[in-house]
């Protein structure tokens, strides 16, 4: 088997499911943005037409729909990029895959990945059964806090489009009702899909950093040839991404009826940053010593040859031969020896984790970026670049 022959779906992680076989079924699978129109369509239309019908669109209780930010931000966005992300995605972790299992396994575990550990977690990051049990994981969870009376409880002195009063106390609205048992299930099934794919892609870097791996030293990456799972990790940050824009969105509710709690919301945004961090970089340390032993066995080897290039440089070329002499019994290059400390250099750089600080940094912006919002909510868009200019200055 030539696996250099093969065709990428087979490095893919994300490939199968109920749902992706009934996207191939109707010619939808690779029209991502159809699929998210679609979503909102399910998710956030009817809910605009039952609240229009009921009077809570834009004003009645005290909180309208409209004024509903954390429903918004859970519905008309996060759910839409957890459908978009897709793509990318999967081109990413397929071109990470591929080139780890053909650039640094040999031919006995290349064919070991492909035909058996590959398959065995495509079929656990998106089979059939995991696609029903979280179905039915969010389904009874909806029911269950309905028939506990968590959303009647939530009615509190205030009103919602959510919710209507009643002489017996509070129910669920018809636009409630389709909130709780579509629109949020629908969510939490997207945002635990993605969570349980990245368990396993998780699952499957932990098995590579277990293969016998064919790193090298001197890799320009500096990270010995790993240095391209940071891609994958990038793209798997949209999941966090996605967490942090419904996170902003209940935090702006937050601190639109309670300013003083400003305090308590930073505490919650700079945990869920270095939570999402941590949960990023986790696969990482996986490979921190099959790098140490890399930079030692390389260190070791070019310390070696720096001794004998540089005893048989100095025997060349440290004595009173004329220049061209050396030329014509073509003695040592001078130009090795500097090539060989550029290279002693670039292993001495070598990283026992495969990440930057560009990296990090690119990593905790892209998770920090929904919750912007909050400062120009609790501050004046005056006070949020008078403070910028002030810590600029």
């Amino acid at each position: 088997m030539n696996s250099n022959l093969l065709p990428d779906e087979k490095y893919s992680l994300i490939e199968g499911g109920l749902f992706r076989k009934a996207q191939m079924k109707f010619g939808v699978q690779n029209h991502q943005g159809l699929l998210a129109l679609a979503g909102i369509c399910i998710a956030w239309i009817p809910l605009v037409l039952l609240t229009a019908i009921e009077g809570t669109l834009y004003s009645g209780p005290d909180m309208p729909f409209l004024h509903d930010v954390a429903m918004h931000a859970r519905i008309l966005v996060a759910l839409p990029v957890l459908i978009l992300i897709r793509s990318v995605i999967d081109i990413k972790t397929t071109a990470v895959l591929k080139y780890m299992t053909l650039s640094l396994l040999d031919d006995e575990e290349q064919r070991k990945m492909i035909s058996v550990t590959l398959p065995r977690m495509r079929k656990l990051a998106c089979s059939s059964l995991t696609e029903i049990i979280l179905i039915l994981l969010v389904v009874g969870s909806a029911f269950s806090l309905s028939q506990s009376g968590a959303y009647t409880e939530l009615l509190g002195g205030s009103t919602s489009w959510k919710l209507v009063n009643t002489q017996d106390g509070g129910m669920i609205s018809l636009a409630g009702k389709w909130a709780a048992f579509i629109s949020v299930p629908f969510f939490q099934f997207l945002l635990l899909q993605w969570l349980w794919r990245y368990i396993v892609w998780i699952m499957l870097l932990y098995h590579f950093s277990k293969a016998p791996l064919k790193l090298l030293s001197t890799h320009a990456d500096r990270s010995a040839g790993l240095g391209i799972i940071i891609l994958a990790q990038r793209s798997f940050s949209a999941i966090f991404f996605a967490g942090s824009m419904v996170i902003s969105g209940q935090l702006i509710v937050l601190i639109m009826n309670s300013p003083d709690d400003f305090l308590l919301i930073q505490r919650v945004v700079i945990g869920y940053i270095i939570l999402s961090l941590l949960l990023l970089l986790l696969p990482l340390l996986f490979f921190i010593g099959k790098l140490v032993r890399t930079k030692q066995k390389g260190l070791l080897h070019l310390s070696k040859l720096g001794t004998e290039m540089s005893r048989t440089f100095e025997k060349d070329w440290l004595t009173d031969i004329p220049f061209e002499k050396r030329i014509e019994d073509r003695q040592v290059d001078p130009s090795m020896a500097y090539d060989y400390s550029s290279m002693y250099d670039v292993l001495q750089q070598l990283r026992v984790v495969p990440v930057t600080v560009r990296d990090i940094v690119s990593l905790v912006v892209s998770i920090a970026i929904p919750f912007l919002p909050i400062l120009f909510v609790y501050f004046s868009a005056a006070e949020v670049l008078q403070k910028i200019i002030g810590f600029l200055l």
